[in-house]
C-alpha cells in the first residue's frame, strides 16, 4: 500500500496539465508509472533505486524486437532460391520459364501471371514481374515488342 498517498496525489494534480498536453495515452500511463515507482522507492529510503539494484526511473520492461534476417538466409531470400516451401521471386521464375522455354512465342505480363496462376500454382502480381522483365530485356535475355494492343510481349533472343 502507498503511506504517502495525500503527497503522490498532491504531484499528480501539479503534473496533470503536463501529461494530458501528451497524446498518446501509453506515454500519459508512463509518466503516472514513474511518478509511483519514484515516490514507492522514496519510501523505501533508497533514492531512487529498486529492489534489484536498479534505478526505478526509467526502467522498463521491452518487448523483444524482430530484426532483419542476416547472413545466408538473406542471400538465399535475395537470390530467388527459395527454402522452406517459400515462393520464390519473380525473377527466379522468370529465370526457370525462359529455361523451360515457356517464352519462345512472344507473351505478355498477363500471359505469364497466368501461366505461373494454372501452371505452376504460384500467385503473382503483374508487377511482381515487370521490373525484372525490364532488366532481362536489357541484360540481352529477352525482346521486348509491342503488339496491337501496344502491350509489350517479351519473348527469347
Amino acid at each position: 500500500m502507498i503511506k504517502n498517498f495525500d503527497t503522490i496525489k498532491e504531484q499528480l494534480r501539479e503534473l496533470a496539465g503536463i501529461i494530458n498536453t501528451f497524446k498518446s495515452e501509453a506515454v500519459q500511463l508512463r509518466l503516472i508509472e514513474l511518478v509511483f515507482e519514484a515516490a514507492e522507492a522514496g519510501a523505501r529510503g533508497q533514492s531512487g533505486k529498486a529492489e534489484g539494484g536498479e534505478g526505478a526511473v526509467g526502467r522498463r520492461s521491452r518487448r523483444p524486437t524482430r530484426s532483419k534476417p542476416s547472413g545466408p538466409k538473406e542471400k538465399e531470400e535475395r537470390s530467388g532460391k527459395t527454402k522452406g516451401g517459400r515462393r520464390p521471386g519473380g525473377k527466379a521464375t522468370l529465370e526457370r520459364l525462359i529455361g523451360e522455354g515457356f517464352f519462345k512465342k512472344a507473351k505478355t505480363i498477363k500471359q505469364v501471371v497466368e501461366h505461373c496462376d494454372h501452371n505452376l500454382a504460384l500467385k503473382y502480381k503483374q508487377s511482381n514481374f515487370s521490373g525484372p522483365l525490364g532488366r532481362l530485356t536489357r541484360d540481352g535475355q529477352l525482346k521486348r515488342t509491342k503488339n496491337a494492343d501496344k502491350q509489350y510481349e517479351y519473348s527469347q533472343v
